[in-house]
């Protein structure tokens, strides 16, 4: 430890490290003194304050010049002998070292100073200066060949350096005292203080450490140690000046700048994404006016009532508590404005685009021209630091203020200027939209195209995925022929035993071989084409179509799968509008129209076009209003969620009328100055990602309807009792019993809400009003779902005695024709002996879509992680997900352990 101490020692005491040190701060001060001369100012006090810092650094490189020669010649060079011209050079120094520190004191002095003014100070010191300079002069024109250590000159030039050593400190006392003296009658400018404050707080560690440096002959014990300690002061008083000189250079000094700078750079992204945001959301002024103060917060840390936006040409954005205030600044700038309409102060203000106060006092106080002094009156008038006017093609349509003493400890810098000009530029547009246009109607022509466009999106979707399923099923055309004659099947072709996959004449109960025989029977009965849809062995509609033939009790089949012209000429003619005929095809082909065919199998006018429209409602996001029995809602609403691709479905069942506003809250949450509650209401927790359900929407409020009404129209929502605004992206459905209409002539139903709700009804045709073949095809469809067991289906088809006792008994809803038909089904196993043999499909009453997805799937959907999830999810009990899927509780254990569900 002692060696390494020895070491940094010597380091510090070599004169190599002092000779380098001494280089680089020479070097700093003479960069500093060209830039200091390049500059030429207009103003006669800083032409004299840059004349004080010109010599100032002259003297102080003249000292390091002869500093570093010295060092150069005694120290490495380790000359011993007499040389005239050092010894000229370094007494010559001495008196440069006193006119440099009294320059510098002047320049403090006067630094706060509009003019120079003499005092007995300046002559005393100015006397002490003459005398001890003109000693040093003496010796070093007269003496210059005598060596400092001659007994000749020893005694009289120690004293001088003595008593030199000793005045510069005494030199400083009476500078700083007038410095900081309280003035009743100057007021001195913000960035001048700024100025000031750096200045002393860097510059008087300088001035100590110099003197102290200077100093060191009077302290002959250490005189060991003195190439260390110059080492050590001229290192950090150079990092000293270097750090106050950056700092003072943006504060505007000597005004070589034109602002306060600032040492961060602008950001636009950072600072004004959010901000341009909520700006975009805005439909009043009253919420332009507390944006900007939150700008002004977030941005520069103004508190929230010290920035006020006014409006010109109408009422000024204003609370009651400062509504008298606004209105009196508001008179005075108008005031302003119009006295000065054709005068250079408003062109400047065009051209600048702001007043600060704090830059304009500072050019005030130096200048004394006569537009700053009425510009600083104007701003003093309204009590403003920052005056931000906003323009709307070359005319003022509003303005900014900022109070006085926002910021008591800040200045505004160029980054900050930039930054509000910004803000005017974009706040600018706002205004004028806001004020020239109807904003809630520009919302809500966005949000009808918005939802046009996904609309459209989806519709593109489900094209898609229609046409790449004919490309699957016809890369290569196949059309199988067959004859049938004397109630056998002949196989003509190889197509046809792949399409049919079995031997129909040893399967004579298969539904497709019935199909076939019903064809033929037609053909042969009523001696022309026949055809219709049929299922293949593997679950794909195929077109199974019958020819007379020339031969006597024969006839010829074809079976062949569908193409689009044959889906749609199948059932355009049932069409209510045919340019749906696309929806035809979608409800056939793609999975969101096999889980509509899942509920409502059948295919008869009146189903088809209520299928249609609910797929078509299914692929947009408007408010959709049900009218069904209750027992269908749910299954329905499930579609529409499914379908919708969204995450989350909430439902609110209303099953009296709404208390309290116990549902608004609950909606949308309540206004925090009534009651602070951080739990987000239901529209924010279900944004972007959720389905809201609202049965029996006619128990909602008045009040809570008109508060619906208008997140169903323009998109957003007011928190409960507020002004908030709240934007989100929640899809609602809602369904009803009563008649809507008569509520809304009865005034207890929004009428504004009954409108938007219309323009999405989807109103489900009642059972009673089906025909005889719509009830046939219905009954069919769910007989078909229900029987999964295919050997059975033929002999437990519905007979016309059952599909006519099921017409005749009709219920209100699908759910429970569903029931009504399975019961059927149960008897005829129960009357043939197959009730243990029979499988029914699990499925088949299922009316969530994926749950229905994952029972068909069966214990297979134990090895699809998906399907596990969903089911946990839903169920959270290892048993009930056991018995759905038909399996051991241990195998459901197992798989929830390996797919970490718990």
């Amino acid at each position: 430890m002692t060696a390494l101490l020895t070491f940094g020692f010597d380091f510090l005491n070599s004169k190599q490290l002092l000779f380098a040190v001494m280089f680089l701060s020479c070097g700093f001060k003479i960069s500093l003194l060209m830039g200091v001369i390049r500059f030429n100012n207009q103003v006669a006090m800083h032409r004299i304050l840059n004349t004080f810092l010109v010599i100032y650094l002259t003297c102080s490189i003249f000292n390091d010049v002869n500093h570093l020669s010295g060092i150069l010649i005694r120290g490495i060079w380790q000359y011993t002998g007499n040389l005239p011209l050092r010894t000229f050079l370094m007494r010559l120094s001495w008196a440069v070292y006193i006119t440099q520190y009294q320059v510098i004191g002047l320049f403090l002095e006067y630094f706060i100073a509009k003019k120079i003014k003499v005092n007995i100070f300046h002559v005393m010191h100015a006397a002490i200066n003459f005398f001890l300079s003109a000693g040093f002069l003496y010796l070093a024109i007269f003496k210059y060949h005598v060596p400092s250590s001659s007994p000749e000159t020893l005694g009289f030039e120690l004293g001088l350096a003595n008593y030199t050593s000793l005045y510069l400190p005494f030199l400083f006392i009476p500078i700083f005292y007038r410095m900081f003296r309280p003035s009743g009658t100057v007021d001195k400018p913000r960035i001048l203080s700024h100025q000031l404050r750096y200045f002393v707080s860097f510059l008087v560690p300088y001035l100590l450490l110099e003197m102290m440096n200077s100093s060191l002959n009077l302290l002959p014990g250490v005189l060991h140690y003195a190439d260390s300690f110059q080492t050590i002061s001229t290192l950090f008083s150079t990092a000293i000046m270097f750090f106050v000189m950056r700092r003072i250079m943006g504060l505007r000094f000597l005004n070589l700048r034109k602002d306060v700078e600032s040492r961060e750079k602008f950001n636009f992204l950072s600072q004004f994404r959010d901000i341009l945001e909520q700006l975009s959301y805005a439909t009043a002024l009253k919420e332009i006016a507390h944006l900007t103060q939150t700008f002004f917060q977030t941005a520069f840390g103004i508190p929230l009532g010290r920035t006020r936006l006014y409006i010109r040409k109408g009422e000024p954005e204003k609370d009651d508590a400062g509504s008298y205030d606004m209105a009196n600044i508001s008179t005075k700038v108008e005031q302003f404005l119009s006295k000065h309409e054709h005068k250079a102060i408003l062109q400047a203000l065009s051209s600048s685009q702001i007043f600060i106060r704090d830059e304009i006092h500072f050019t005030q106080f130096y200048e004394e021209d006569q537009q700053s002094k009425e510009i600083l009156e104007f701003l003093d008038m309204i009590n403003a630091d920052v005056f931000l006017p906003i323009y709307e093609r070359s005319s003022m349509i509003a303005y900014i203020i900022v109070e006085r003493n926002a910021l008591p400890h800040k200045l505004f810098t160029n980054k900050d200027r930039d930054e509000m000009l910004v803000f005017t530029t974009y706040l600018s547009n706002i205004i004028n939209i806001l004020k020239y246009s109807n904003v809630e109607a520009l919302h809500q022509r966005h949000k009808q195209l918005t939802e046009e466009l996904y609309h459209k999106h989806q519709e593109i979707n489900q094209y898609k995925e229609s046409i790449r399923s004919f490309m699957r099923s016809n890369k290569e055309r196949k059309i199988g022929i067959l004859f049938y004659k004397h109630r056998r099947f002949t196989v003509a072709n190889e197509a046809a035993q792949e399409l049919i996959g079995m031997d129909m004449n040893a399967n004579e109960g298969h539904t497709l071989t019935q199909a076939f025989k019903s064809v033929a029977r037609r053909v042969q009965e009523y001696k022309t084409s026949q055809t219709t849809f049929a299922r293949d062995h593997s679950g794909n509609k195929v077109i199974i179509a019958g020819v007379p033939s020339l031969e006597e009790y024969a006839t010829i089949l074809l079976i062949y799968y569908p193409e689009v012209s044959d889906i749609i000429k199948m059932q355009f003619d049932q069409l209510k509008d045919p340019s749906t005929w696309d929806y035809v095809l979608y409800l056939e082909t793609t999975q969101s129209g096999q889980i509509i065919n899942q509920l409502i199998p059948g295919s008869g006018e009146k189903l088809l076009n209520f299928k249609i429209d609910l797929l078509a409602l299914a692929l947009s996001k408007k408010a959709t209003l049900l009218d069904m029995p209750e027992d269908d809602l749910i299954p329905t609403v499930d579609i529409l969620h499914a379908i919708s691709l969204r995450q989350t479905l909430h439902t609110v069942k209303l099953t009296t009328p709404e208390k309290n506003d116990e549902v608004a809250i609950r909606l949308f949450g309540l206004n925090p100055l009534i009651k602070h509650d951080s739990s987000q209401s239901l529209l924010e927790k279900l944004d972007n990602s959720g389905t809201l359900f609202i049965q029996n929407i006619e128990y909602l409020s008045l009040e809570t309807q008109e508060y619906l009404a208008q997140f169903v129209t323009f998109g957003f929502f007011h928190k409960f009792k507020s002004d908030h605004k709240v934007f989100s992206n929640v899809r609602i459905i809602c369904s009803t019993s009563k008649d809507l209409l008569a509520l809304v002539n009865e005034n207890t139903f929004s009428k504004t809400l009954y409108n938007e709700l219309q323009k999405a009804a989807l109103i489900m045709p009642a059972l009673h009003e089906l025909s005889q073949k719509e009830i046939d095809m219905l009954a069919q469809g769910y007989a078909e779902q229900i029987v999964s067991t295919e050997t059975y289906k033929n002999l437990m088809a519905l007979s016309d005695k059952d599909k006519t006792k099921l017409y005749n008994e009709r219920p209100l809803s699908l759910r429970e024709f569903r029931e009504k038909v399975q019961q059927l089904l149960v008897q005829k196993s129960t009357k043939h002996n197959i009730q243990e043999s029979t499988e029914f499909n699990a499925a088949y009453n299922v009316s969530d879509p994926d749950i229905a997805q994952a029972v068909k799937l069966g214990k297979k959907a134990l090895k699809d992680p998906h399907a596990m999830t969903i089911l946990w999810n839903k169920f959270k009990n290892q048993n009930k997900i056991a018995t759905l899927l038909g399996v051991n509780r241990s195998s459901v254990n197992r798989r929830c352990q390996e797919y970490n569900l718990k």
